[in-house]
């Protein structure tokens, strides 16, 4: 599903799988609903550029979602988000180069909402598996470089479950610039 542009969109209950990017919303989306749907195997293999979900939206929340394995071979991440007002909630994730990448929007209309500074992720089961890509389980405030557009703002990490099967080091969150700030409360965290 790719959406370009619209308002007040629900995606429910549907399978999302053997594509790209399993589910794709471009900045001119806003009050974006995500609910209750099975995200697996996609990704271009060899390649970290496609990912199970890659979203940037006004207002987005993934709830009661399961994000299974990318496709074998595929180096993406599983939930990659670039939105303002991000609420990640009571979803399964399971692998990916990063189970979370929450990172910096490429439109001024995002960065500029005082929503952009808070992400909330809470309530979730995320697994990395041994021998996944990267050892960060979450990245927080952003890739492109232009680090003015960074996040700048606060990870909200409550109340998930964090399991990580590698034998090597396991980055429970990556912040990019001293400006990014992750508040973690009552997780269970198990290496």
């Amino acid at each position: 599903i790719y959406i370009e542009k619209g308002e007040h969109w629900v995606v429910r209950e549907c399978a999302l799988h053997d594509c790209g990017n399993g589910f794709f919303a471009s900045s001119k989306t806003s009050d974006l609903l995500f609910e209750r749907n099975d995200v697996y195997d996609n990704g271009i293999e060899g390649s970290v550029y496609e990912h199970n979900n890659y979203t940037e939206a006004l207002g987005i929340t993934f709830q009661f979602n399961h994000f299974g394995k990318l496709r074998a071979g595929c180096d993406g991440n599983n939930l990659k988000d670039r939105s303002a007002g991000c609420v990640v909630r009571y979803n399964w994730i399971d692998g990916g180069n990063r189970q979370l990448d929450l990172v910096d929007a490429g439109d001024s209309t995002l960065f500029s909402d005082s929503r952009y500074r808070s992400t909330y992720v809470y309530g979730n089961v995320l697994m990395e598996y041994a021998g996944d890509g990267n050892n960060q389980i979450m990245h927080y405030g952003g890739d492109s470089g232009d680090t003015t557009h960074y996040r700048h703002g606060t990870l909200w990490l409550y109340n998930n479950t964090i399991v990580s099967q590698r034998t090597d080091n396991t980055t429970l969150a990556r912040l990019s610039t001293s400006s990014e700030h992750c508040e973690a409360v009552n997780n269970i965290v198990y290496m």
